[in-house]
């Protein structure tokens, strides 16, 4: 699975952090930093939105700060993947498969609307998908399997337990459509 951008901006910066940690640690063993060292100025200081105001006057403190920060930024934003894409993939399981048709269909669910008139709703892709099979001709004649939100994976659901579909004995008969011409 191929990462992108945002994933590998999250690693570099959960890393990153976890390096600053991990030398300030370094550095204090090995004695170039001591925690006893305080500046007569900051050494590390800090504001967010005018809220939250930090200042360490102690230079391995700041080390150990900034490197937290980059790692508590990277776990902040490291929310699950909003599902752009939905690949979903299986395998059918039919001597020919030619005459098996895979549909994926949506439920309807209402939508409240508000006095006012107004419509608004959060909808989740998977909530009401399903995958449907139809085989005529084949032992099942029809399959179907209600997706679960917990089935998507990075964006990728694996259908496994697809049945096989065994052909029946004599003629299928199979509606015209615009992918099967009518005979002549």
């Amino acid at each position: 699975m191929p990462l992108n951008t945002f994933d590998v901006i999250l690693i570099l910066c959960g890393l990153t952090g976890v390096v600053m940690v991990v030398g300030s640690i370094f550095l204090l063993y090995q004695g170039v930093i001591k925690l006893s060292e305080r500046s007569a100025g900051t050494a590390l200081e800090a504001e967010f939105k005018n809220q939250l105001k930090v200042n360490v006057r102690n230079p391995a403190l700041g080390l150990f700060a900034i490197g937290f920060s980059f790692f508590v930024l990277a776990l902040y934003f490291a929310k699950p993947h909003e599902v752009g894409t939905l690949v979903i993939s299986g395998q059918i399981k039919a001597a020919d498969p030619t005459g098996v048709f895979v549909k994926l269909k949506s439920e309807e669910w209402p939508i409240q609307i508000s006095s006012e008139g107004r419509i608004f709703a959060t909808i989740e892709p998977l909530e009401k998908l399903a995958i449907r099979i139809d085989a005529p001709g084949h032992r099942p004649p029809m399959w179907y399997h209600q997706l679960l939100p917990e089935e998507a994976k990075y964006g990728r659901i694996e259908i496994k337990n697809i049945p096989e579909f065994v052909p029946t004995s004599g003629v299928v008969l199979v509606k015209p459509g615009l992918d099967s011409p009518i005979p002549r």
